[in-house]
């Protein structure tokens, strides 16, 4: 879709202070139609948020539109039918503009407000009827902040809005905006790329009703029950002028009040509040449901009112992607796990996958590349990777480097975090080739893996240190020295960049770079026997999981020796975590993964026993950081590679072949579970009844698989497997 002659329009140029008096502007463009068209469209790019109506009618139920972007890099912009709702005779196109990350004047951690792209808030807009344009931006558009009701607007912070000023009448032709002034063109272009939106649109996905209401002071708490990404849709009537506080947070102290566990420090939000909406009343019934701001919640505190709001509901808000898997239990821990970690994944879900909906709501690559196997098999997840993978290879610095944070105004610390984050540049498109099969996922991304392998390499030979290793783990984590956990992701870069090279016929320097870095690191870290330097859990979990042995038997019998040592209580931070599991089922222990699991405090079972309904920051974050990060999530992943024994082969990618290797856990007692692969549903269960496991797997067409050397049919397929004994348990 052409924009043809539009330009980026604006009420003003940006302001340079941060204020709590920033109206979003309205622009209005009222334009004729003599015959109603066929077919009209409209595209429609903001470097903020915008909200758009033809003829008073919102044009889509898409939220928080257009998605998020370095705009000097990449400008996503949407397309839209709307010809049901123009007519003959004059229409009107409305627009509110919000700040997004275009435009977030107060200080912060991670200086959005000296971005080099900030600027007042804008969009680009083209309207078609039959393939002519009819109504562009440009300064013939008429523009007002004083008639906006949106007195403030920051997705970080939050909105306000002054009903007294709430007015829908200049949406509707007949409406007179001589008093309103013409808008302003951007001076100069972003420079980033137009490219149509690839991914699902952020939608309100669920609502929620409230499952109790408190009584408090100057006003009520609502609990929803579980915690989201979103806001709340509520109808009240309160006096004219009074002004209504909607405090939203994720836990409350015993005193009802909101608990936010330091994400409110100063250090982060210097002059800005924090998860809080206002809503001046007009006197009469006002419905507030913001436009350009969301939160990380289970709790609402509205404070300015006497009575109950008429209506409230939640809006659980990200982006509609599909599940594509479902697990159940007989631990009732694992199933708290599968729900918490889809339920954060989906929190965090907001054009990139974030790290929290609360404190930072930032693409944090190491938090997604910690999850990422668990979203491949969870969710139809491909065309919002497809959308974030474009940010990231299009922000890598001219040396190689990725900074931690996809999109990134270049904060200083960001550049400091190393392969912890960016490794995602090669973990995301193999774990997508191994998902689909489809090569074009590595071979489209050779360039760029290229060129942050030789970062990485030579970051290796200065001896560079980076800022994260085992992130957030568990009392030993560091004692894993960060240069391992850097050497760790050179060797794993230069397999999958040799991988690659292999798919666009050109991997022989690359697989012979691969195998001599391998060598090195097996140098470094082992000894003579084979036995790993570092004698921690994520150390030893890494190397048997990329296969950095001398011999895999003395390995995997340290790392058997080293979790008992600890008395199956895990010490993994975020690297670990996505290693352990899967390595000790892979060498058949995975009744010490599990105790590991359901014995280690803190850990999953304190979050459990604490009434959590999502995954914490901390292993012991009762009291400190976000209660709603997926970062710890890739267990829900091993539900199914390790449990069920659904994995699927790099040299049979795409679930063509599987070599189904379940962990059966007498402790557990059954599971059951699926995946919607791209060859159709492949299901699994198994039951433990008097020292036997019956394990069930269903097959489609075209899935080739064996169990204990055995050939599976099409179909249901039945094995009777005697439960295996351990000494060392």
């Amino acid at each position: 879709m052409s924009f043809y002659h539009a330009k980026y329009i604006k009420a003003e140029p940006v302001a340079a202070a941060y204020s709590h008096n920033d109206p979003a502007p309205f622009f209005r463009k009222s334009f004729q139609l003599s015959t109603l068209p066929k077919q009209a469209t409209l595209s429609v790019q903001s470097p903020g948020f915008v909200k758009v109506y033809v003829n008073g009618k919102d044009i889509t139920d898409h939220l928080f539109l257009s998605p998020i972007s370095d705009p000097q890099k990449i400008l996503w912009y949407d397309t839209y039918d709307v010809t049901a709702l123009l007519q003959p005779g004059e229409n009107v196109l409305g627009v509110i503009a919000g700040n997004g990350f275009l435009n977030e004047s107060f200080r912060s951690a991670w200086y959005y407000e000296v971005a080099p792209w900030r600027d007042a808030p804008q969009f680009m807009l083209s309207l078609s009827t039959d393939g002519t344009p009819v109504a562009v931006s440009d300064v013939t558009w008429r523009v007002s902040k004083q008639h906006s009701h949106i007195i403030y607007h920051h997705l970080r912070s939050g909105e306000w809005w002054d009903m007294r000023r709430y007015d829908t009448a200049w949406l509707f032709p007949g409406f007179d905006d001589s008093v309103w002034e013409n808008a302003l063109l951007r001076e100069q272009p972003f420079g980033g790329v137009l490219k149509p939106t690839p991914c699902q649109p952020v939608r309100e996905c669920a609502q929620l009703s409230p499952v109790s209401v408190k009584a408090a002071k100057d006003g009520f708490l609502f609990d929803f029950g579980i915690n989201i990404s979103g806001y709340v849709d509520v109808t009240l009537e309160a006096p004219r002028g009074s002004e209504i506080s909607f405090y939203y947070a994720e836990e409350i102290d015993e005193q009802g009040n909101p608990a936010h566990n330091g994400m409110d420090d100063t250090y982060f939000y210097a002059e800005s509040p924090f998860q809080l909406n206002k809503l001046i009343a007009s006197g009469g019934k006002d419905r507030f449901k913001p436009h350009f701001s969301y939160h990380g919640f289970r709790y609402v505190l509205i404070k300015g009112i006497s009575a109950p709001p008429t209506a409230i509901v939640a809006c659980f808000t990200h982006n509609d992607v599909a599940r594509r898997s479902d697990f159940t239990s007989g631990s009732a821990l694992l199933n708290y796990i599968f729900t918490a970690s889809i339920r954060s994944t989906y929190a965090n879900m907001f054009w990139c996958i974030t790290d929290c909906p609360t404190r930072e709501k930032l693409g944090w690559l190491n938090d997604a590349q910690a999850s990422v196997e668990q979203t491949m098999i969870n969710f139809d997840i491909l065309p919002l990777y497809r959308k974030w993978l474009a940010d990231l290879e299009a922000g890598i610095f001219e040396n190689g480097l990725i900074h931690g944070t996809v999109p990134s105004t270049d904060w200083e610390w960001g550049r400091e975090c190393g392969p912890v984050c960016g490794g995602m540049i090669y973990e995301l498109p193999y774990r997508a080739y191994l998902a689909t099969g489809d090569a074009k996922w590595l071979v489209d991304t050779l360039p760029s893996l290229q060129r942050y392998t030789d970062y990485l390499e030579a970051s290796v030979r200065e001896d560079k240190q980076f800022a994260l290793g085992d992130w957030l783990g568990n009392g030993n984590s560091k004692r894993v020295p960060k240069a391992m956990v850097r050497d760790f992701y050179l060797v794993k870069a230069w397999r999958v960049t040799a991988l690659a090279g292999r798919l666009a016929g050109k991997g022989g320097a690359l697989q012979a770079r691969y195998e001599a870095v391998r060598a090195a690191f097996v140098q470094k870290y082992t000894d003579a026997d084979g036995r790993a330097t570092v004698t921690e859990q994520t150390a030893i979990a890494m190397m048997l999981a990329e296969g950095l042995s001398r011999d895999r038997a003395v390995l995997a019998a340290q790392l058997v020796e080293v979790v008992l040592r600890d008395r199956c209580q895990m010490t993994c931070g975020m690297v670990g975590v996505q290693y352990i599991y899967g390595a000790l089922a892979a060498i058949g222990r995975g009744d010490l993964a599990y105790r590991m699991i359901s014995e280690s405090e803190p850990g999953y079972k304190t979050w459990f026993e604490n009434g959590a309904t999502t995954l914490w920051e901390c292993w012991d974050g009762l009291h400190r950081g976000s209660h709603n990060h997926h970062m710890f999530s890739n267990v829900s992943g091993w539900l199914f590679t390790a449990l069920l024994g659904i994995a699927p082969r790099e040299d049979a990618p795409g679930y063509k072949a599987l070599t189904l290797q379940p962990s059966f856990v007498a402790d557990i007692g059954e599971v059951s579970g699926y995946i919607d692969t791209v060859r159709g549903r492949i299901a699994a269960a198994w039951q433990y009844r008097e020292g036997v496991f019956t394990y069930t797997v269903q097959l489609p067409e075209g899935v080739c698989a064996t169990f204990d050397g055995k050939p599976l049919t099409t179909g249901e397929n039945v094995f009777y497997v005697k439960e295996k004994k351990y000494e060392n348990r």
